[in-house]
């Protein structure tokens, strides 16, 4: 579990994190011209560091089951399901934002219309 968290996921959140923002200011959907833009980045920063702060129960979960010492971990596995289903809620939400892209266009957005 630890291995994989560290290896794959956190890298991979990282990668979202900085493909997200290279695409934002590649387009003209822009990184600050939109509402739902914002707001995807910022789910996706607080997402990435939830998943920093979620490595350290997965890391004392993994040594336990190493230890095959599951009996005291009761709170740290409600932890892990709670923080997995709010991982499924940013992620559909993020989602949700790219497929419906609500209208709103921000103080800069409506700058840069007017400029062009």
């Amino acid at each position: 579990m630890e291995l994989v968290g560290w290896g794959v996921i956190v890298p991979l959140a990282g990668a979202s994190l900085l493909t997200g923002v290279m695409q934002s200011l590649g387009t003209a959907w822009g990184l600050f011209r939109y509402y739902w833009v914002i707001a995807k980045l910022l789910i996706t920063v607080l997402a990435t560091g939830l998943l920093l702060v979620h490595m350290q129960p997965v890391g004392h979960l993994a040594d336990a089951a190493a230890r095959a010492a599951l009996d005291g971990v009761k709170a740290v596995r409600i932890q892990l399901l709670a923080d997995a289903v709010a991982a499924a809620v940013a992620l559909l939400t993020a989602a949700g934002l790219s497929v419906f892209k609500p209208r709103g266009v921000t103080r800069y957005g409506r700058r840069r219309q007017c400029e062009q």
